[in-house]
């Protein structure tokens, strides 16, 4: 489990540092909710620009736009869809890593990827 799909902000992104049962294994994701009535979706990505590498935000939490409508690289600006592709700055075509979260009885899951 990742979080209870109540403490996300309703049509925002939150940041979240996930371990592995030994601790050894950290894996920094990004996921963005959208709500549209009782429909919720929710994407998930690492969080690393394909550009240089470095975590998308500055600030806890700080991932939207302000129109809230894409993911931005505080680093060097580089703007994201709601699919992880970039669509402005330095790498334009790239797109970030996709997790395959889902949502159970009200809680967000990460399944174990695939590598």
């Amino acid at each position: 489990m990742v979080c209870k799909l109540a403490d996300m902000p309703e049509n925002g992104a939150r940041g979240f540092t996930l371990t592995g049962a030994d601790k050894s294994d950290r894996l920094d994701v990004i996921i963005w909710a959208t709500r549209d009535g009782d429909n919720e979706t929710i994407s998930g990505f690492v969080n690393k620009c394909p550009h240089m590498g470095l975590p998308l935000e500055t600030f806890p939490d700080r991932f939207l736009s302000a129109a809230g409508d894409a993911l931005i690289c505080s680093a060097h600006g580089a703007r994201f869809t709601v699919d992880g592709a970039c669509f402005a700055g330095p790498c334009k075509g790239a797109h970030l890593h996709p997790l395959d979260l889902r949502i159970e009885n009200e809680l967000i899951i990460l399944p174990p990827q695939k590598t």
